[in-house]
């Protein structure tokens, strides 16, 4: 084995359940990306899933350390206070004696790749961007033994030039950054990516994923997607026909019938995007491939007609980018929507027997009482509060500032600017009432979200994915507890508002 791709552990921080606003559904399939990009090209290649496993950082030290391989590619996931577990680990890998070129991917390294490469001298690279190509050429260079100097060559990397040697000693940090990877221009030229442990995966209720676009033609100040495929990033659909061979040969070799599209947003722009999911509708309809899907879109891209084609076609689940009730929030995060629209594609959906998921920020650093209450009356008018997995996680949600997006930059600019964090931005809300209420909430909230995941790992103890009945008594309660909780607090500091420390 000349390559080993690793997802290492992902040990869940005490106080963080929002998970989807740190990895970006569609990092899930960069690794078997690469590796099918890898296989296509002759190397040789394995997917190490120490997250998939549930192995601890020291276990997959262990599972590592003996393995005699001269490249190793880890994608990196921000993990808040643990991040630093993986740091050790790879520290720990080198103290056993290993010296593979390691190499981070993903979102998280992407964008702090210099802090990354100064702090963590274990690792040797990291890939900035669209990942597939730039470790194929990563690979060529490393495996067949090519000189150091070959690293500047290769466009969408950085690394630490003082390493003279994979392995070498960093006497001082000389980060280098080639000229950035051009995305992939059609993605139908790059191979389906390697599906790893189907069966563990479905054993633990992970979804099959598929993904049929990358990019996203919206412009959100929170969301650094756009800014992950570089200056001339764009939506990138693949054709209907190959996302349709890509489902039918899992659909047939697995006997797969669920599947989630991990597309930022699965409409590309226009009618042209809506024509080209009723055309790969039109594929399943038409070939009798009876399966049942999920999708992520936009409130803008909903609309009836292609709704309804979709569902005819298996249509089931969607996460709404829905982010606020508040017309001044929803102008101020440049999503180029209204609360009309939001609450017309949730209509239609429901028309349809689809209650989404949704994408909502209750708290962001600006906030006053009032947009809170616009928020939380808008979320009981359309009646979003109704499970309590939801209700918490809507509730107690506030803004996450990662670097890369329009608002890290203007935050971090600014003053009191935070700079020495490497990631995320650590702001604090400039209306007092608001950080008292959003620190009383997300307290209840958690420790509502832990009796719940307790509740259900009690009931089903091997399944990951969670489900719940909103006419379960367990349900009803919490659910109630939740939205009494949220009134009462936020009535209260509306009535008596912090004015002073």
């Amino acid at each position: 084995m000349s390559i080993i791709l690793l997802e290492h552990p992902r040990p869940r921080p005490s106080e963080r359940y929002e998970s989807v606003v740190n990895t970006p559904l569609s990092s899930c399939l960069m690794t078997g990306y690469i590796a099918s990009t890898l296989k296509s090209n002759h190397h040789d290649v394995e997917i190490v899933d120490a997250n998939l496993n549930g192995w601890t950082f020291q276990e997959t030290v262990q599972e590592l350390k003996n393995r005699s391989v001269k490249l190793i590619g880890v994608h990196l996931v921000y993990l808040w206070e643990n991040t630093d577990g993986v740091f050790d680990m790879l520290f720990d890998l080198r103290k056993s004696g290993h010296t593979a070129h390691i190499s981070l991917y993903g979102h998280f390294p992407t964008f702090a790749f210099r802090e990354l490469l100064v702090k963590n001298t274990s690792a040797d690279s990291v890939i900035v961007g669209e990942p597939e190509i730039t470790f194929l050429e990563l690979a060529d260079a490393v495996v067949k033994s090519k000189d150091h100097s070959t690293l500047f060559t290769i466009d969408g990397l950085a690394f630490n030039a003082s390493n003279s040697k994979p392995g070498g000693t960093v006497l001082h940090a000389e980060i280098v950054q080639n000229k950035p990877r051009k995305p992939v221009s059609n993605l139908n030229n790059l191979p389906s990516p390697c599906r790893n442990d189907f069966k563990l995966k479905k054993k633990k209720g992970i979804s099959t994923y598929i993904l049929a676009s990358r990019g996203c033609y919206g412009k959100c100040t929170f969301c650094y997607l756009d800014n992950f495929y570089g200056d001339e990033s764009y939506w990138r659909g693949r054709s209907p026909e190959n996302v349709f061979d890509e489902i039918s040969s899992i659909y047939e070799k697995y006997g797969e019938r669920y599947f989630y599209f991990a597309d930022a947003n699965f409409f590309g722009p226009g009618r042209q995007g809506k024509e080209r999911a009723c055309e790969l509708a039109g594929l399943f309809i038409d070939n009798g491939i009876k399966i049942e899907f999920g999708i992520e879109c936009r409130v803008n891209d909903v609309e009836e007609k292609t709704i309804g084609v979709l569902v005819a076609a298996g249509l089931k689940d969607v996460f709404l980018g829905v982010e606020s009730g508040s017309q001044k929030s929803l102008t101020k995060f440049r999503k180029c929507t209204t609360v009309q629209e939001n609450k017309n594609a949730i209509n239609i959906l429901r028309k349809y027997g689809i209650e989404p998921n949704y994408g909502f920020i209750m708290f962001e650093p600006d906030s006053t009482l009032a947009d809170v209450r616009e928020n939380f009356e808008f979320l009981k008018e359309m009646k979003m509060l109704n499970l309590p997995s939801i209700t918490a996680h809507l509730l107690h949600h506030k803004q996450t500032i990662f670097k890369g997006t329009l608002d890290y930059a203007k935050k971090n600019s600014g003053p009191g600017s935070t700079s020495e964090i490497m990631y995320e931005y650590s702001y604090k809300f400039s209306d007092k009432s608001v950080k008292a209420l959003s620190e009383e909430i997300n307290t209840f909230c958690l420790q509502s979200l832990k009796e719940i995941f307790r509740n259900r790992d009690i009931n089903n103890k091997d399944f990951d994915s969670c489900t719940y009945d909103e006419n379960d008594l367990f349900s009803k309660k919490m659910n109630g507890e939740l939205v009494e909780h949220f009134e009462t607090t936020l009535s209260c500091f509306e009535g008596n508002p912090i004015t002073i420390e």
